[in-house]
């Protein structure tokens, strides 16, 4: 057979072998897989951003998302990101990216595109908000320690407020310490504050005296402020005015405080007149707090309530007596059942602002009456011993377990004037008229949630709380607010019934 013939014969049999064999014993091409990249850091620093930065800030990195709220910002127009990447090539639309020379405006979302090495394409959306409340900036002399309230003023505080516009409100030295009982023992400190002059912050009335209050117990931050909201509802003469502020200490975000009127006696505030010696009829504010800490101070006689002066700070001897002699007169009215029922007590306090200040505990679920702690009362030249103002309500209140029952109306000398009929007709008559208003606290609650949440939530971030004393510590925002809400709708229903059927 020929050479050639054997060598076709060959061929048609390797052939017919290869078409039997099993394709999966040959590898399939591999493709080049897609890589996908992200950013490894992102930051805003100040060197790059002049005055759109009150100092560096560097922001978490999620799946395809960066988020970011910070006082820190003073605008959002125009600002220089520094970023790393395990891509080759970022942009923005059509913009080629360079890490801390790129100015982009984040007045909305900005949505950045990461090249992988592969040529794959990840975008990243990137949402910054700035402030959207006042900032408080706070400079201590060489970043010195701010005292407690029991130790003098640091002095030569720097203090400068800037509206989130950017424009200044206030800015002079201050002195500053702390204040508060067991609110200075917490991890978020509140503060005082003393101007050398008297002046308006953020719109409120002038004033040396104002306090930051830091609300660390509060998961909502709202307790103190929608309880003086509810008693602006009433006939109360003065409530605390206040505003939700970001507080920047020696450079460092301290999170959201609430910036408000301290407690004084003035014309814009508890305004009585001023205590003269040849009349110690007035004007007094007074303190009933069992940590009976003031220099000047009695107990009751027959009730054993804890008086102290708040203003004026000194007082004489015959004023002391005066006050005393005064409370004591109404205490034997009210202990004396004949006299009770007479109405003898209308001529040493006045009845609508007893009554009022009760409401707002009641409301709020306020106990601090029973001790009695931060109840203040305050009396005229010449007039009647008043309730108010109202104080203090970070702790176990607009909870839902207070929304069942009375709280306050054994406290103090309500015991007594419940058992008065010409009393409780009374209150009936101030709750119908105060309800209209009071029905409009819960959509207050919601829309004041809404304006400050970015502020809350991060502070929220800063301060964990670690205690439980209202029970929502470990709630959203969002939830603490709805259960605050639902806390004093209940109560409302359920106190109106109550007064309706006295």
């Amino acid at each position: 057979m020929k050479k050639s013939t054997l060598f076709l014969l060959a061929l048609l049999l390797w052939g017919a072998f290869a078409c039997t064999t099993p394709a999966e014993e040959y590898p399939p091409i591999e493709e080049v897989p897609e890589v996908k990249a992200s950013f490894t850091s992102f930051q805003l620093l100040k060197a790059n951003n002049g005055e759109a930065l009150r100092a560096d800030l560097a922001f978490p990195i999620g799946e395809g998302r960066v988020e970011g709220y910070s006082p820190m910002i003073r605008t959002l127009e125009s600002l220089v990101v520094t970023f790393t990447t395990d891509g080759v090539e970022v942009y923005v639309g059509d913009t080629k990216q360079v890490s801390g020379q790129t100015a982009n405006d984040f007045t909305a979302p900005v949505t950045y595109r990461i090249i992988s090495s592969s040529g794959h394409a990840s975008e990243c959306v990137v949402d910054l908000s700035g402030s959207i409340l006042p900032v408080v900036i706070i400079n201590t002399p060489g970043k010195a320690i701010i005292p407690p309230k029991t130790e003098e003023w640091l002095e030569g505080t720097e203090l400068r407020i800037e509206l989130p516009d950017g424009t200044v409100d206030y800015e002079a030295e201050i002195n500053i310490r702390g204040r508060g009982n067991s609110t200075w023992g917490f991890p978020k400190k509140p503060y005082a504050l003393k101007l050398n002059e008297k002046a308006s912050i953020l719109g409120m009335p002038k004033h040396k005296r104002w306090v930051l209050l830091a609300n660390w117990l509060d998961r909502t931050s709202m307790r103190n402020h929608i309880a003086f909201h509810i008693a602006r509802q009433t006939g109360l003469e003065w409530t605390p005015r206040g505003e939700f502020v970001e507080v920047i200490l020696n450079g460092k975000h301290k999170g959201c405080y609430y910036l408000c009127e301290q407690i004084k006696v003035d014309e814009n505030r508890v305004n009585v007149a001023e205590l003269t010696d040849s009349d110690p009829s007035g004007g007094y504010l007074m303190e009933l707090d069992v940590y009976f800490d003031e220099a000047y101070k009695f107990y009751s006689p027959h009730c054993g309530m804890p008086y102290m002066f708040k203003d004026p700070d000194e007082v004489t001897d015959a004023q002391v007596d005066y006050m005393y002699n005064y409370v004591s007169a109404l205490e034997e009215v009210l202990c004396d059942q004949g006299r009770l029922e007479a109405g003898e007590y209308a001529d040493y306090l006045d009845v609508d602002s007893f009554i009022d200040w009760w409401i707002v505990h009641e409301l709020t679920g306020n106990s601090e009456p029973y001790h009695p702690k931060s109840s203040y009362m305050h009396k005229d030249r010449g007039g009647l011993l008043k309730a108010g103002p109202v104080w203090d309500f970070d702790w176990e209140t607009f909870v839902p377990y207070k929304s069942g029952g009375f709280v306050v109306s054994g406290a103090i000398y309500y015991g007594y004037l419940f058992k008065d009929d010409a009393f409780v007709a009374r209150v009936k008559e101030r709750w119908a008229l105060l309800k209209p208003a009071l029905e409009g606290v819960g959509e207050f609650i919601s829309s004041e949630a809404d304006r400050i949440a970015p502020a809350i939530e991060e502070n929220i971030r800063l301060w964990p709380i670690d205690v439980t004393v209202n029970q929502d510590e470990q709630l959203s925002f969002a939830d603490a607010v709805r259960r605050m809400r639902t806390s004093y709708e209940n109560k409302l229903r359920w106190l109106g019934k109550q007064i309706e059927g006295m």
